[in-house]
């Protein structure tokens, strides 16, 4: 009954937020030029608000990618890939994957959210403890209920507690480790060198979700645990294209045994078409320019962020232990983050705000999406706008 009455609670706050003009949710985009969106009624708006780390999603290359796989194969994937397969583009974005990570054994999903759920919740069963940190992705959560594992977590990044439970539980046929790579509403990474170290030591496995960090992190651009140096440890590893690649779709890359049985026994893979053959087409362009160009966009990337973060923490913002291209701002309260999110639009600028249930109660914060796409004149328009909205705002 409690969860119950908080949830009518938080839809009533959402309703109020709409009902007084305020709600920043749910912007209609009329048309996209760049960085720049038109939203009505703010009109052009600098997007700091996406997940397109490296701009991608504008590139030509993509657009042209998507256009020419739509004449090739028309706009549906048929039926489930079980049955009727994939299209030759699909097969080439595993091989290019797999090349990618050193061999290892790639298979697409329809999504990143149904590449986290099937992977969780096909990997584990009930003689299994599934340990989660509990800022992980709410699809690692589901695939982990799914599985009928027990499910335990520990405190973010909290390895003395990992390895209590880990200790505790040497009687369960598989201890699984489950964690984001990059913590989308923190910026911050999760400690894979020490986590594979207590894997190694404990007997785990261990699954990391790479989906704001692939394509971005990494001296080749494989994410966090291409950061560390471990990703040869890491037992499975999930993406998604629809924030780096500038696409749409999820994948798993993992040893040769657990490939195989995702594609015969994972329901979210075995009961889901692939990806449409636009969107295979846009991800397949977007790999290849990875390959040419990735180490000059992740450059550029890193220039972007580093001025963002400097100048906003010597302004006194707390910006939580980000090292990354998400830049949380933090507000406070919920009414004053979404007043502020509102407000930024009237100066031209959209941002993500994050508040209750996606962060704790009276953390909201301002997520700040910094893309290589982003012009000095533009860092500094969100910079300035930000330091406006902190004097009116007092936060």
């Amino acid at each position: 009954m409690a969860l119950k009455a908080d949830l009518t609670a938080l839809q009533h706050t959402y309703l109020r937020w709409e009902q007084e003009g305020n709600s920043p949710f749910f912007p209609v985009v009329e048309s996209n030029q760049g960085n720049t969106v038109t939203i009505e009624p703010h009109g052009d708006l600098i997007m700091f608000g996406s997940c397109d780390y490296l701009g991608l999603s504008q590139h030509p290359a993509l657009k042209e990618g998507a256009i020419d796989a739509v004449e090739r194969f028309g706009t549906n994937t048929y039926a489930s890939q079980l049955i009727c397969g994939h299209t030759r583009i699909h097969q080439t974005i595993e091989t290019e994957l797999s090349k990618m990570a050193g061999g290892r054994a790639a298979i697409l999903f329809p999504s990143g959210m149904s590449a986290s759920q099937g992977s969780v919740s096909t990997l584990a069963s009930p003689e299994d403890v599934v340990i989660n940190d509990r800022l992980a992705h709410s699809s690692l959560f589901m695939g982990s209920r799914l599985s009928g594992a027990e499910v335990r977590t520990f405190p973010h990044n909290s390895m003395k507690r990992l390895e209590t439970i880990l200790r505790d539980s040497a009687d369960k046929r598989r201890r699984i480790i489950v964690v984001d790579g990059l913590y989308s509403a923190d910026g911050d990474y999760a400690p894979l060198d020490r986590i594979t170290e207590l894997a190694e030591q404990y007997d785990a496995l261990t699954v990391v979700d790479e989906a704001h960090s692939f394509g971005s992190v990494g001296p080749g651009g494989l994410g966090v645990a291409d950061h560390f140096g471990v990703l040869d440890k890491i037992d499975v590893v999930i993406g998604t294209m629809s924030k780096t690649l500038g696409s749409i779709g999820g994948f798993v890359l993992t040893h040769d045994w657990f490939e195989r049985e995702l594609r015969y026994m994972s329901p979210s893979y075995t009961s889901s078409r692939g990806s449409a053959p636009a969107v295979a087409g846009a991800t397949l362009a977007s790999l290849r320019l990875l390959e040419t160009e990735g180490d000059q966009l992740r450059r550029q990337l890193d220039e972007n962020t580093e001025l963002i973060s400097t100048r906003l923490r010597e302004a006194g913002f707390d910006l939580l232990n980000t090292r990354s291209h998400i830049v949380p701002v933090v507000v406070g309260s919920e009414d004053k983050t979404v007043a502020v999110a509102h407000w930024l639009r009237s100066r031209s600028i959209i941002v993500a705000p994050f508040v209750y249930p996606h962060v704790p109660l009276g953390s909201g914060r301002l997520r700040v999406g910094v893309s290589s796409r982003h012009t000095a004149d533009e860092c500094e328009r969100l910079i300035t706008a930000l330091t406006d909205a902190k004097r009116e705002f007092d936060f």
